[in-house]
């Protein structure tokens, strides 16, 4: 007997489950951040990332276009180039690229397909750490922005500059030349040297153009904030393969230390932090790829952040001990791992920063509720 009185069934987006392409783009992207001239040479790497492996359209895909690329696809991408410390402008390119290509034909930028793309810079300001916004006027002649700002990722070798700014009272994020006049750059040290920070001052300087628009503004952070969680999953799980792998073939007293109870509930401890947040950031990315605009995706990329940034950091520091005497040798790579997660984590203020994003909207939600908006 068929039922005809049944409420209609809600039109809810698939599981999501990874296929064959994804495995396929994983497949093609470690093969590549795995050869040295991917690491060693930012600027050739960049080039070769975007031109020659095709994933421009991963990094500057906009929601509309046609090529298919999706938020998992930059997920997969930022998590193989955190596995491999890759130390190319990813972040900044993943985050703006999309907005840069849209404003084209407007400002003059350079669009994604039209020759070799500049490196890109981005503030932490615009990330939510620390720091003011640059302040700036508004007037006949144009826009004009004076201040510093610090730290930047990326500003060795960029050609734009992503920062937050205040026109007139208004937030906008401003895109700077780093060599346009009024501009000065000056290099800071960094806990990764493979990813240089620096400081920028700006006198009277007119931006190459600026993102107004607040949906293309949130747009531009929940694309860097989930960057970041992808790229800090994959140094976690990078360093904690490289453990298992240690621990499987180091041997004292006639065993090799994986067998050991106490190493073996620290590795399970451990894979179980990396999963949860395999699982928080997938689930973020797929958000993002279905919902973009939801409340809830704002909540599950600070749930990511949150986990990536205290998984990251928790599993590198492991990482050190459980490799004993050697990690503490700079030919090691388990100092670089530790390096890029508190580096990364550091840019965005950490897990702390996100728990409390974490608990902000869950509060803004609640009021909605509270008043039947």
């Amino acid at each position: 007997m068929t039922r005809t009185d049944l409420a209609p069934v809600a039109d809810f987006p698939p599981v999501f489950a990874f296929t064959e392409e994804h495995a396929a783009l994983r497949g093609v992207l470690r093969r590549f951040f795995d050869t040295a001239e991917a690491t060693r040479s930012p600027g050739y790497g960049w080039r070769t990332l975007l031109g020659g492996l095709g994933a421009e359209d991963i990094i500057f895909a906009r929601p509309r276009d046609e090529t298919g690329a999706t938020p998992v696809d930059l997920a997969i991408l930022a998590e193989e180039a955190g596995a491999a410390l890759y130390p190319g402008p990813l972040l900044a390119g993943a985050a703006l690229g999309p907005a840069l290509v849209g404003a084209a034909g407007e400002s003059g930028t350079p669009g994604a397909g039209s020759g070799p793309w500049p490196g890109i810079a981005l503030s932490a300001g615009f990330l939510g750490a620390a720091r003011d916004p640059l302040p700036g006027i508004s007037g006949s002649d144009g826009m004009r922005l004076s201040g510093v700002v610090e730290p930047v990722l990326n500003l060795d070798g960029a050609g734009l500059i992503g920062c937050p700014a205040l026109i007139d009272g208004a937030p906008v994020l401003a895109l700077l030349r780093a060599d346009a006049p009024g501009v000065t750059v000056t290099d800071l040290s960094a806990l990764d040297p493979a990813q240089p920070l620096g400081r920028i001052e700006c006198r009277d300087v007119t931006p190459e153009s600026v993102i107004l628009d607040g949906a293309d503004l949130e747009a531009v952070r929940r694309r860097a904030h989930l960057v970041m969680a992808a790229d800090l999953l994959g140094v976690a799980q990078r360093s904690f393969e490289r453990t298992v792998e240690y621990v499987g073939r180091r041997v004292q007293f006639g065993r090799t230390i994986g067998s050991f109870q106490a190493i073996k509930h620290r590795l399970a401890d451990l894979v179980t932090q990396v999963e949860l947040t395999r699982s928080a950031v997938y689930g973020a990315a797929w958000q993002l790829t279905v919902a973009p605009t939801d409340p809830r995706t704002e909540r599950d990329l600070a749930v990511a952040g949150a986990l990536a940034s205290g998984t990251a950091t928790a599993v590198t520091k492991a990482a050190v001990q459980l490799h004993g005497g050697i990690a503490i040798t700079w030919e090691h790579p388990a100092h670089r791992y530790l390096r890029r997660a508190h580096q990364t984590a550091a840019f965005t203020g950490g897990a702390s920063a996100y728990r409390h994003r974490l608990a902000a909207l869950i509060d803004l939600e609640e009021e909605r509720h509270g008043s039947g908006a």
